[in-house]
């Protein structure tokens, strides 16, 4: 009679427990769900949180909020996430740096174990540019010029936590220059305003960061560090087409939550966002800031970021 009590007991406990979950996962979210992002607003990481936000507060009709945490490549928003209570209420909005900064320093979390991707929102494949000043047209006379400057020609970067850093030192290692000088920013914009004025000669940068300064005649576009040309800038060729074969960088723009949110709630999330991702409304607005809207499935982001921590990597590694 009490193995039968406790059978049943158990049993009872068993379908509670699944009639929660099932609730939980239909009653998500009833309260406002928030999105963190490690860098300032108005950069591209910030307006795209802002436009996929836009659309989940329509499909959930609750509150999405954006909250900016900037700092040291994204590791102090990454660690925020990381600590905040794993119930899918606090998604993270994060770029490449997630599975670079690992390769630079030691970190409260683990990038590959603790985070679950959701999708790549936007990419954006990297400009390679140069002031206006600098008496070089092609990135063969770039090289050239840097190859023969005994002090080296400078570049400025928002950190050598970001992707167009390492774009940079792949094409120093691609190209062979060894003598160039690295002039750090706390931020992409700050580089390229130090590139208007002359204070820094090169950098790699999003095209969302620098479209505008370089439609301007501010800044002069080299190359493009893509598969294919660049339709905002259609006369300037990729850096393949200018003598470093398949060469690409890229920066990715994504939302990801804790690997400890319950299964089903990750999965409403996961499918909400692909909903919001096919919205034309949400396609326009990422064209409209010059971004490329991907929308990819959990699994091929998680591949990329499995390949992207390796070849950075190997980037960091041949760069000390």
């Amino acid at each position: 009679m009490k193995l039968l009590f406790l059978r049943t007991l158990t049993g009872l406990l068993l379908f509670a427990n699944l009639l929660f979950t099932a609730q939980a996962a239909t009653d998500f979210p009833d309260r406002p769900v928030k999105i963190m992002v490690g860098f300032a607003p108005g950069g591209t990481t910030d307006l795209l949180a802002r436009i996929i936000a836009d659309e989940l507060r329509s499909i959930w009709n609750k509150a999405v909020v954006v909250e900016n945490r900037p700092g040291a490549d994204g590791i102090v928003v990454t660690t925020a996430s990381h600590n905040a209570p794993a119930d899918g209420y606090t998604l993270l909005m994060s770029t490449n740096a997630l599975v670079i900064t690992p390769h630079l320093k030691q970190l409260p979390y683990n990038p590959l174990q603790d985070f679950e991707p959701i999708t790549i929102v936007g990419q954006e494949y990297h400009h390679f540019l140069v002031t206006p000043k600098l008496p070089v047209r092609t990135v063969k006379e770039f090289i050239d010029l840097a190859k023969s400057t005994p002090s080296g020609l400078t570049f400025a970067s928002a950190g050598p936590g970001s992707a167009p850093f390492l774009g940079m030192q792949r094409f120093l290692q691609a190209s062979g220059i060894t003598n160039m000088v690295h002039v750090p920013y706390p931020g992409s914009m700050p580089a390229a305003l130090a590139l208007v004025t002359s204070d820094v000669q090169s950098m790699f940068s999003s095209p969302s960061t620098t479209l505008p300064l370089s439609n301007e005649g501010k800044i002069r576009v080299l190359a493009v560090a893509g598969p294919k040309r660049d339709p905002n800038v259609p006369d300037v060729p990729t850096l393949t087409e200018s003598g470093l074969p398949g060469f690409e960088s890229n920066t990715w723009f994504a939302l990801l939550a804790s690997s400890k949110v319950p299964q089903d709630v990750l999965n409403k999330i996961r499918t909400d966002v692909a909903q919001a991702m096919r919205s034309p409304t949400v396609l326009k607005r990422i064209h409209d800031i010059k971004s490329i809207p991907v929308g990819n499935a959990s699994e091929e982001f998680r591949r990329i970021i499995l390949a992207d921590f390796e070849s950075f990597g190997r980037v960091i590694a041949n760069s000390k």
